[in-house]
């Protein structure tokens, strides 16, 4: 095992990856690479992110890791509001929307949470992001914002659109000149793919607001 050089492995591998990728380059015969992972898992220098799926654990990174841990997805919510700067928090747990069945993977490098969506509604709103060479998928702002409310199932009937931005402002203390900014384009179209309708009157509100300045 010493004979191979982690720094040339990690080299030669996608950032995450699977034992079966790995196999071609571990020159051991072994009945599963999974044994010798195992070891650089307990020495620290491999992460096992699940079952088969590992990175080297001094270059990882949390956010384009949750496409590879469970897929396809793309970062959404609080986390993807906290990485736009639009929330004060930071969010530790990650959590993402999955064209697929929703998941909780807690890894050694933190949690993540899958949301499952309906085909329309996760291909509504998703964008590229770069961050430290490394692109991912994440949702707009309109979109996070609005799977946030949906996530948080408040129930139309119960709460007014104007205390739905309240609710907003005050509970996930994002600055009103920040909502001003959201495309109203977007946020319709978003919103119209939703069953929950305080998405919808979250933004029929927002729209009330901009058409008042």
């Amino acid at each position: 095992m010493s004979r191979i050089d982690p720094n040339i492995l990690e080299n030669l591998l996608p950032p995450e990856f699977t034992s079966k990728e790995a196999i071609d380059f571990i020159k051991i015969k072994y009945n599963s690479p999974e044994k010798f992972l195992e070891n650089w898992v307990k020495s620290g220098i491999l992460i096992r992110l699940k079952r088969g799926l590992y990175a080297f654990s001094d270059n990882f990174q949390k956010l384009p890791a949750a496409g590879s841990i469970h897929g396809p997805s793309y970062i959404s919510f609080e986390t993807a509001l906290s990485v736009y700067g639009m929330i004060p928090e930071r969010v530790e747990t990650i959590m993402s929307v999955v064209d697929g069945r929703s998941m909780v993977q807690n890894t050694p490098k933190g949690r993540y949470e899958y949301y499952s969506q309906s085909r329309p509604l996760y291909s509504a709103g998703m964008t590229w992001r770069l961050e430290s060479g490394r692109a991912f998928l994440i949702a707009s702002k309109e979109k996070a914002l609005l799977d946030t409310l949906e996530r948080r199932k408040l129930k139309s009937q119960e709460i007014s659109p104007g205390e739905l931005l309240e609710f907003v402002i005050d509970g996930l203390r994002i600055d009103e000149s920040e909502l001003m900014k959201l495309s109203s384009k977007k946020l319709i179209n978003i919103a119209s793919f939703y069953r929950n309708l305080a998405p919808k009157n979250l933004v029929h509100e927002l729209n009330r607001l901009k058409q008042k300045s």
